[in-house]
């Protein structure tokens, strides 16, 4: 099975497959691994292909190698989804393609850092793979070897994690030391975050988990006159509150958002801003 897999796809995973300190990265990366259309990613015991259609034979005999490399349990295949916002949990969930399903709760380690992921909470497990690097730096307090965070420095020492979702930022802020406040719309996703503190052995009494708008707290702590060391904006493509008639659209509102990090940024802070197009 393992020849299935192109030994330039192995040799361009080889750091992680050898670091020991993470089960959990991409695989196959769609066009730029010969894959077009088609990812598989490793989140610990089990591998997740996504997709929009139905997996071709090579799709599958690449995820079959990397299942029998890994000895991973299983596959779970998700349908990639123009619309996903308009699905429902369960149908937009992952669903087993290959191998056997076991629990629908699985741990994951990245970077020595444990994270829980679910497989039946809908379109998103519980983690965004593509942050892994920018995680590290947070853990670290390093972007680089010329440009440390040096949040020690400064005056607040709490650092805003904004759309915070399970919270996998927070972790790293906690572990690096410092104090995380982790705001969502979502006390489901909160609570997800508060048990990713504990699998890491962290307290979440002595840090915040903030139920609410983005917008509407970032006012609130613009006009008490709260700072922050350093801010993240991580905002999924479309946000909207239960009872809020306006849709957050980040092409749209993203400028509007950033503004308002720069009101409660304190000079010589830190913002990570990425943008999900």
């Amino acid at each position: 099975m393992e020849q299935n897999i192109p030994s330039r796809i192995i040799k361009k995973r080889g750091r992680l497959l050898e670091s020991g300190k993470s089960n959990a990265y991409r695989l196959v990366h769609g066009a730029g691994d010969g894959f077009k259309g088609f990812h598989l990613d490793r989140l610990g015991d089990y591998l997740l292909a996504s997709k929009e259609g139905k997996p071709d034979l090579a799709e599958e005999e690449i995820a079959r190698g990397w299942m029998s490399r890994l000895k991973s349990r299983g596959v779970y295949l998700k349908q990639l989804q123009k619309h996903v916002r308009h699905s429902n949990k369960e149908c937009s969930s992952p669903k087993i393609w290959l191998g056997n399903a076991g629990q629908s709760e699985t741990t994951i380690v990245e970077n020595g850092v444990h994270y829980q992921i679910r497989f039946d909470e809908g379109y998103s497990v519980g983690i965004f793979l593509d942050q892994r690097e920018n995680r590290q730096r947070w853990l670290q307090q390093k972007v680089n070897s010329r440009f440390t965070l040096n949040i020690d420095a400064l005056k607040s020492g709490d650092i805003l994690n904004t759309f915070s979702y399970t919270c996998p930022f927070s972790v790293c802020i906690a572990k690096s030391g410092l104090r995380a406040v982790s705001l969502d719309l979502s006390r489901k996703y909160l609570d997800w975050g508060k048990k990713n503190f504990q699998l890491n052995e962290l307290h979440p009494e002595t840090h915040d988990f903030i139920y609410g708008d983005v917008f509407d707290w970032m006012r609130r702590f613009r006009n008490r006159g709260r700072i922050f060391s350093g801010i993240i904006l991580d905002p999924p493509t479309f946000s909207k509150a239960p009872k809020s008639k306006k849709m957050f659209q980040a092409e749209r509102d993203y400028p509007d958002l950033l503004n308002l990090a720069l009101d409660i940024i304190e000079p010589g802070g830190v913002i990570l801003a990425c943008n999900n197009t």
